[in-house]
């Protein structure tokens, strides 16, 4: 028999991705997800960013999906 979720030391409980949040590294046991559609982390609803109908992790993610990058065209 193996222990129960509470029975599990901290010190050996191992987060995998997706079972909590890269941004502020929030961990509970019943906590929505959300998935960046830029750099693929794994975020909370406090740490959600929301623009133009999509979440992101951050503003930077955001700003990349809908700006775009510097290509280098300065030149």
């Amino acid at each position: 028999m193996g222990l129960w979720d509470d029975e599990i030391p901290k010190e050996k409980f191992q987060k995998e991705k997706g079972e909590y949040c890269e941004i502020c590294n929030r961990a509970e046991k019943w906590m929505e997800l959300f998935k960046c559609p830029m750099c693929h982390k794994y975020f909370c609803e406090k740490c959600r960013l929301h623009m133009g109908g999509k979440d992101f992790c951050g503003e930077h993610c955001a700003n990349e999906f809908f700006w775009g990058g510097e290509d280098g065209e300065d030149e």
